[in-house]
């Protein structure tokens, strides 16, 4: 990448963007805000490794995946800075609380990974928190295949060492320090008789000992939380499993690599002749002229990737407008909450499926695909949790209508909603509906923009945390504004 090879960007763009997309997803309020704040992230990338600026801060050096995540959240926060509705509500609730990291007990087990080396981090990270398989964390780190499991063995032991130097840091007796160094080396292995009997008689190192040799048997639970910051290991990586990776480069990219071959002859004829100015200029100006080739390249590259950095927004709205004519393509979906997966591709024997107005009330259970969802308690009703989704492929809408309709039941104590999502699940919802806080069913309207033809409708939920499926649907549809019993 710093030879030129723009090109090769679109191995990073790849190897990074289920993890990238999957974390935004859980910080923004839908998959369109997710994917905008993920192009915006790798466009940052981009920019920075073409101008020659240094990418390996001082957190996480020398491993870049936390590095893009911790870019999601700095991206995710500046917009809730400008818009206070721009994030999803529980990343939003964890901002407005300050943003406290879930240190746990005591949050040295953090640290202790700060002090080990750059590869000895990427390797825990990729093997602890992203577990990634020895294929991808080899391909990352660069190790050969054959060598991962030792060197991942050799990363756990560096952090076990790190750990336990910690709290010889602390110790004050000398008799103690000596029985917490004979510990580290082998935390497997049983003690010794001297040094059983010295945990007998003293509570501290025996609480050292309990810690560091169940270290390696609690690392996948207890390291991730403290990396990942607000967000559970558990729910990453199951986001980022559920995230399809994208075939083509992204569009930024595409169009960086069609300028740099567009400018590329007149680059060459710049330096050429630069150079000749060079060498027939006067001495005291020589320095001045040699580095010029390399400003100019630089700042070049420079420019033009800002120009695409600041075209990824206006490439975002206009990704919605493409949707309105690409009808059934669609886009590749997150993995946001409110996201679902890939339609399956009907088959060629599958019957048409029947159409439906959508001013007639569309049942819950006349959807032409499901994925996740359950019978609810009453006749027709289906229970919808956040990964899960309701597929109507033929619903007609008016441009009469101007309300979003639904009659459904959420959790007691509120917090979740459902979407209406027209033709691709990428688009920007039609409605949000949020049900009542009291947990019974109700009828809710929301204002729409109008719209009219024939539209495949995806119906999703986003549910708290503590409730999971949290939405009863029975019905959905539209009606006039004038319609009696709109609330």
């Amino acid at each position: 990448m710093r030879k030129g090879r723009v090109e090769l960007f679109r191995h990073l763009y790849r190897r990074h963007y289920a993890a990238v997309q999957a974390y935004a997803s859980q910080c923004m309020p839908g998959p369109l805000h997710a994917h905008e704040v993920t192009s915006q992230v790798f466009a940052q990338l981009l920019q920075r490794m073409v101008s020659g600026e240094g990418f390996v801060g001082q957190r996480h050096p020398g491993c870049l995946r936390p590095q893009l995540l911790g870019n999601v959240r700095t991206a995710a926060i500046t917009r809730w800075h400008r818009e206070r509705e721009a994030l999803s509500p529980d990343f939003r609730a964890w901002v407005a609380a300050g943003g406290r990291w879930p240190w746990g007990e005591d949050g040295q087990l953090a640290l202790a990974f700060q002090r080990l080396p750059a590869t000895t981090q990427c390797l825990l990270w990729h093997s602890v928190v992203d577990r990634d398989d020895p294929a991808s964390t080899a391909r990352i780190t660069g190790l050969a295949l054959n060598a991962v499991k030792d060197w991942c063995d050799q990363a756990r032991s560096a952090l076990r060492q790190a750990r336990t130097d910690l709290y010889l840091e602390r110790l004050e007796r000398q008799d103690c320090r000596e029985v917490i160094k004979r510990l580290a080396p082998r935390a497997e292995a049983s003690p010794t008789e001297e040094v059983a009997d010295h945990l007998r008689v003293c509570p501290a190192c025996m609480g050292v000992y309990k810690d560091v040799s169940r270290l390696d048997g609690q690392l996948e639970a207890q390291l991730p939380v403290r990396l990942l910051g607000w967000w559970t290991g558990q729910d990453y990586l199951r986001a980022k499993a559920a995230t399809p990776v994208p075939l083509d480069d992204p569009p930024f990219l595409t169009r960086l690599m069609e300028q740099v071959r567009v400018d590329a002859p007149a680059q060459r004829s710049r330096v050429r002749r630069a150079r000749a100015t060079a060498a027939t200029a006067p001495r005291h100006r020589g320095t001045m002229w040699a580095a010029s080739p390399r400003v100019l390249r630089r700042s070049r590259a420079a420019v033009v990737v800002s120009g695409f950095l600041a075209g990824v927004g206006v490439g975002m709205v206009a990704l919605a407008a493409c949707d309105q004519q690409r009808g059934d393509q669609g886009h590749p979906p997150s993995a946001s909450r409110s996201s679902p997966a890939p339609d399956d591709p009907p088959s060629p024997e599958a019957p048409t499926p029947p159409t439906f107005r959508a001013s007639d009330r569309v049942p819950a259970d006349a959807y032409t695909f499901q994925r996740g969802t359950t019978a609810g308690s009453g006749r027709g009703t289906r229970f919808l949790g956040s990964s899960s989704f309701l597929r109507y492929d033929r619903v007609v809408f008016s441009t009469g209508d101007a309300l979003a309709h639904a009659r459904l039941a959420g959790p007691p104590g509120g917090g979740a909603w459902i979407e209406l999502v027209l033709d691709s699940p990428a688009r920007l919802p039609l409605a949000r509906i949020t049900p009542t806080a009291d947990g019974s069913v109700h009828d809710i309207s929301v204002p729409i923009i109008p719209v009219d033809g024939v539209h495949r409708v995806h119906v999703t939920a986003h549910c708290p945390t503590t409730a999971e499926p949290c939405i009863e649907l029975h019905a959905f549809g539209t009606e006039s504004s004038l319609s009696p019993g709109a609330e």
